[in-house]
C-alpha cells in the first residue's frame, strides 16, 4: 500500500506546527501558529501562517533554523 499523504503535528504552548506532506506530489502544507491559553483553560490555535513547500525549501529552513539555534547555543557557552 502506497503512503501519499502524511500528517505531523507538534504542539506547544507557545507554537503549532502542522504538516500535511503530499508524497506522490512531492509537497509539504506546513502551518504555523501561534497558541493562546494554559493548561487550566485549555489552548487554542490563532491564525498564522500556512505555506506550500518542496524538498529544497523545507531543507533551506531547516538550515537556517539549525544555524540560529546553533548561534543561540554558542552564546550560552560564552
Amino acid at each position: 500500500m502506497l503512503e501519499l499523504i502524511r500528517k505531523n503535528t507538534l504542539l506547544t504552548d507557545a507554537f503549532s506546527i502542522e504538516t500535511d506532506t503530499d508524497v506522490d506530489n512531492a509537497m509539504s502544507v506546513i502551518s504555523i501558529n501561534p497558541v493562546e491559553g494554559n493548561a487550566e483553560k485549555g489552548f487554542t490555535e490563532t491564525t498564522g501562517i500556512t505555506l506550500s513547500l518542496d524538498r529544497e525549501q523545507i531543507d533551506e529552513m531547516i538550515f537556517i533554523l539549525h544555524e540560529a539555534s546553533n548561534a543561540l547555543k554558542r552564546s550560552e557557552n560564552i
